[in-house]
């Protein structure tokens, strides 16, 4: 029977290279990688700060495009933000981005050695669920639901979104074992009357008011919108950059 657990905190769990792994940071970071995937699934590069995003793309040419956040904006000669909105509008075929940002990336580079990573947000947590149930030549795995948190602390929009992807995994599989983790999320979600009532109330989503993007907050609270599951290493189109 598989294991079902939620690292609740950035750092307090151990990657487990054998099991597979979703990334959350619904704020926006999964979100918008979501929106890029649905805007023609570039080649992606997720870098750790701003000096080696702006190395990265350097490195991968000219058309790269240089994508991110620090406070939530776009950092001096970035070409685009971490607002999925600001993909919808765009055609990503064909092209490569990097993509830094505050906490997501860390996260991901963290759990990109499981044996498969996904990406997930409330867009796609249906479709994350299925994937992280879909191997049916591994029935015993741990199944690990990342939250990339807010600078070190939990963050109650990944935790409400680890709870919600938990839900569709039981409707799926009712006899997985959770543990105290994953019961913890599932209560959570269970606590809101909405997505959007559970991100609004979050400090991540507090923090876009002051800058303008509280529109990315109800993109954001969009549940089982998409089918789109981006995942990170060898089977997927991101990569993590570690340098030249």
């Amino acid at each position: 029977m598989s294991l079902v657990r939620v690292e609740l905190l950035p750092g307090t769990l151990p990657p487990d290279p054998e099991g597979v792994c979703a990334v959350v940071d619904v704020i926006r970071a999964t979100t918008t990688l979501v929106a890029m995937a649905e805007a023609g699934d570039p080649e992606i590069w997720i870098a750790g700060d701003v000096a080696a995003a702006r190395q990265a793309a350097e490195h991968l040419g000219p058309n790269t495009l240089l994508c991110g956040e620090r406070g939530g904006l776009p950092p001096q000669g970035f070409d685009h933000g971490n607002s999925p909105r600001e993909f919808q509008e765009i055609d990503l075929t064909d092209r490569r981005a990097v993509l830094s940002t505050t906490n997501g990336a860390y996260a991901i580079e963290r759990w990109g050695h499981s044996r498969r990573t996904f990406i997930a947000a409330l867009r796609n947590a249906g479709a994350v669920a299925k994937c992280l149930l879909g191997d049916p030549d591994v029935p015993t795995i741990t199944i690990t639901i990342a939250c990339a948190g807010r600078s070190g602390a939990l963050a109650l929009d990944d935790l409400y979104t680890a709870g919600v992807i938990v839900q569709r995994l039981r409707e799926t599989s009712p006899d997985l074992n959770l543990d105290e983790s994953a019961l913890t999320a599932l209560h959570v979600a269970g606590a809101y009357p909405s997505a959007q009532a559970a991100l609004a109330a979050s400090h991540s989503a507090l923090a876009l008011k002051p800058v303008g993007l509280w529109k990315d907050v109800t993109y954001c609270a969009q549940v089982d919108r998409s089918d789109v599951v981006p995942e990170v290493g060898g089977r997927g189109r991101i990569q993590v950059w570690r340098g030249a």
